[in-house]
Formats: structure tokens, sequence, C-alpha cells
């Protein structure tokens, strides 16, 4: 099968999901990064093992021309590469391009992550900009002609139903853990292998929101600030505005020792969740958070923000806030910090194994191929 991904040359996520794809030889991938996206270098292999195509600029609904040329542009990639089916990998702008499903006459998938349905495209639907009056509509209309759309978590599910009126062919599929990766942990850094702290494990967005847990941590008793650092991810790579903001807090706090980490790979992550004494993540939205699964499956005690997540995944195996209130994450990271990690069953480890998902995403490829 020949598969065409509209998606994020950087994203680790799209990366996973491409990658399982690509391993299996009767399959060639091709990834078509949005312009705005960092540059790759055109039909060369990807981390993925998908070979990257030119850029395409977004779906514009007042440059006509121009994103007329850009669905033939993708046109002529499917003639070329006898694409059998075209996956969008994050739906803000991308599911646009549904629009010409007709012209493209190929299959076509839309995997929503979480913000782009939850929180951005519904934000279309609320402005009252003269623009929006032409892409509301617009996103609905690519929602309902897409062949189907993969969610990866329920309440995605939910919100495409409320500004698509779609309620068929939408499936449950998440990105999942690599069960056997998990089994090899990498080397820890030095300066964490002798230390109890709470990692903070979502990297430095606004969307994490971040500066809410360290007001939690400001109100912690001065017992436990002394005896666990706070150990936060992704040093100058994320939003440096928004880094210096939280380095300028954290530097008012007396009595607390941050440890600022750059980013991690996959393997030194597995062993950062494995031997933290708790793990705190409370973006303002989220999808069925990958990370989250993956301290679960490391034995990590974890807490959730007061988000919509899958009760079938979170409800049973960590803590979630009832509020957006600093003293409840206070009072929750103090007494989990003195009980033992929930158990985690078989059936469980199964919903949030990557191969199982990616089998139920392959399924949905051979269906969509075989109807058209």
């Amino acid at each position: 099968m020949n598969i065409l991904y509209l998606a994020d040359p950087t994203s680790i996520h799209d990366e996973k999901w491409i990658k399982y794809f690509s391993d299996k030889e009767t399959n060639k991938t091709f990834l078509m990064p949005r312009a705005g996206h960092p540059r790759q270098p055109a039909h060369r292999p990807h981390s993925s093992g998908a070979c990257i195509m030119e850029p395409l600029l977004d779906f514009s609904m007042l440059r006509f021309f121009r994103t007329l040329w850009s669905a033939m542009k993708i046109k002529s990639i499917v003639r070329d590469q006898q694409i059998d089916v075209i996956h969008i990998l994050y739906a803000e702008p991308n599911a646009l391009w549904c629009l010409f499903r007709d012209y493209l006459k190929v299959p076509m998938i839309i995997t929503t992550r979480g913000t782009d349905v939850l929180k951005t495209i519904p934000e279309v639907f609320e402005k009252t900009r003269a623009i929006n009056y032409l892409v509301a509509p617009a996103y609905r209309m690519a929602f309902q002609k897409t062949d189907w759309i993969t969610c990866t978590s329920r309440n995605q599910a939910d919100a495409i139903g409320s500004f698509s009126g779609r309620s068929e062919k939408i499936s449950i599929i998440r990105t999942g853990v690599d069960l056997n990766q998990l089994e090899k942990y990498g080397e820890l850094a030095t300066v964490l292998s002798d230390t109890n702290y709470i990692l903070f494990p979502r990297y430095i967005k606004p969307l994490y929101n971040h500066e809410f847990c360290l007001d939690a941590i400001e109100r912690m008793s001065p017992k436990n600030k002394a005896a666990y650092k706070m150990v936060f991810l992704g040093r100058d790579r994320g939003d440096l505005a928004y880094q210096q903001k939280l380095e300028e807090k954290m530097s008012t706090m007396h009595g607390v020792q941050f440890i600022f980490l750059e980013q991690q790979s996959q393997n030194n992550l597995f062993q950062l969740y494995r031997m933290a004494s708790l793990v705190v993540m409370t973006p303002h939205s989220d999808g069925s958070p990958v990370s989250a699964m993956e301290a679960i499956l490391c034995g990590a005690k974890l807490i959730l923000g007061p988000l919509n997540y899958d009760e079938e995944i979170f409800a049973n195996v960590a803590v979630k806030l009832k509020r957006w209130e600093v003293n409840e994450l206070t009072e929750a990271m103090e007494r989990l910090l003195g009980e033992a990690p929930p158990p985690v069953s078989t059936a469980w480890r199964q919903q949030v194994d990557r191969a199982y998902n990616m089998s139920q995403m392959e399924k949905i490829y051979n269906s969509v191929v075989l109807e058209a």
C-alpha cells in the first residue's frame, strides 16, 4: 500500500504512526509537510522511513488560485506515486484538503489529536470574524467528506459530532506505547541517579500550563520542598519567552531546587518516569497523552488536570483533579508522595499497546481502499 501523510516531520507522534507502516515491506510511505514546518530536504528519507515531499502551502479560503494549485500538486503526487490513501495526522488546518476528496479520487483519513478538535477548530465556529463564516462551514464539510476519522480520545469524537454532525466511521485509535522499547531503559543522567524528584515531563509551551504547577509547588510543605527536587524537561527547545517567564518564577521560590533538563531521548524518558517519585502533567487541553501512558507503564504515580480524559484509560491508574485549583494540586501531590502506584492489568496494557492500535489503523486503511 502507498500512503501519503500530511504530517509534521518534527512531531515524534507523527513519526511513530508513520514508522509502523514504513517498516512493513509491502508499504511505501510519503510525508508532505506544511510550508510552515521546519525545512526538510525533499525526496530524502525521513526518520520515520517516509520519503519527504515538497512542502504544501496552507489551505486558504481567500487565496483560491493558490489553494487550487496546491490541490493540483497533491493530485500529481497521487498519480505519480500511485497513492492508495491520504492520511492527515492533525486536523488543523490540513483537514480542509478533504474538500478536494472528489477531485483527488483517493480515500482520505483524518486523525485528530486533541487541541485541534477540542479547541482550535471549535473556536472558528465561535468567533465572529467575517472569514470564519467561510472557514467554519468549510471545516464542517471537510469532516463530512472524509472517508474515515480516527481520534485519540472519545471526547474528540464527541467534539467532531458537535461541529460537523458526523457520527459514522469514527474510531478511537491511540498512538500507544511501544511495549518492546519500553523494556529497554536508557542511562539516566548522573545528576538524577540518587535524587528524589517530581517530574513535569510536558515540554515548555504555554499549552502545558507549567505556571499552574509552579504555584502548587510554592504551596508545598517545607519538608517536601526539601525532600524532592522539581524536574522540568525541554530546556531551550520550546517557547523561549515562556521558558524565561517560568525561570523567573523559579528563581523567586526559596527552599525549592529545580532541575531543568534538555530534551531527552525516548529511552531516557522511560528511565525518568521509572525513577520519579511522582509525575505531574496539567495541560490546558489534551487528547490521550502518550507520555501519561508511558509514565503509568513505567510504574509512576501520575496526576492529571481536570480534563475530559477517557475513563477506560485513566480512571483507575491516575489521579485526575476535579478543578483548576492550585490547592487541590498541592494536596494531591503531597498525598501521592506517600502512596504506592496503582497496579496495571494485562487488559489495560493492550489498550495502550502501539502495535495493537496500529493494527486497528491498518484495518481502516484496508477498508477505505477496498471501498474506493
